[in-house]
């Protein structure tokens, strides 16, 4: 069982670079039971709103129409184009959604990522939902060793 004694052991081991991230990590948990992740549908329903309020407020300020030119938080150009994204977790399934607006089609993208049950798979999932409700799935494995990897560039 882990204690505060073998948990300052384990930091001390750390390699420096590794530091900022594990201070990020341990901040994150000052706040005990931790904040429960956001449900997925609550999630969609935020960045909608996101959109909407962007979006009066684009209009309001350039005397545009608001059907055509939806903002939101983002990355978002003076036309209306951009998009916005928020992440979640379903159980131990990190679920990003992204919604883009390009020339006023909106595109959806679902992301999901999460290892198989033996732990031997990173499993990726992607859908896109576009203009008149066409989806497109798509979805890769990849081998992975046992065990959590420091994370590196390759």
């Amino acid at each position: 069982m882990p204690n505060r004694e073998s948990l300052h052991e384990l930091i001390d081991t750390l390699p420096e670079a590794a530091l900022d991230s594990t201070e990020r990590v341990l901040q994150n948990y000052q706040t005990w039971p931790p904040k429960p992740p956001i449900d997925v549908e609550v999630m969609r329903k935020r960045v909608e709103e996101r959109f909407k309020k962007r979006g009066e407020e684009w209009a309001a300020r350039t005397g545009a129409g608001f059907a055509t030119a939806r903002t939101g938080s983002g990355s978002f150009k003076a036309d209306g184009d951009g998009m916005a994204s928020m992440s979640t977790s379903e159980g131990e399934t990190l679920v990003t959604l992204e919604i883009h607006i390009f020339r006023g089609y909106r595109l959806e993208i679902e992301e999901r990522l999460r290892l198989s049950d033996d732990k031997k798979l990173l499993v990726y999932a992607q859908q896109i939902k576009g203009p008149k409700g066409k989806k497109g799935l798509y979805e890769i494995e990849f081998d992975v060793a046992e065990g959590l990897p420091p994370v590196s560039g390759g």
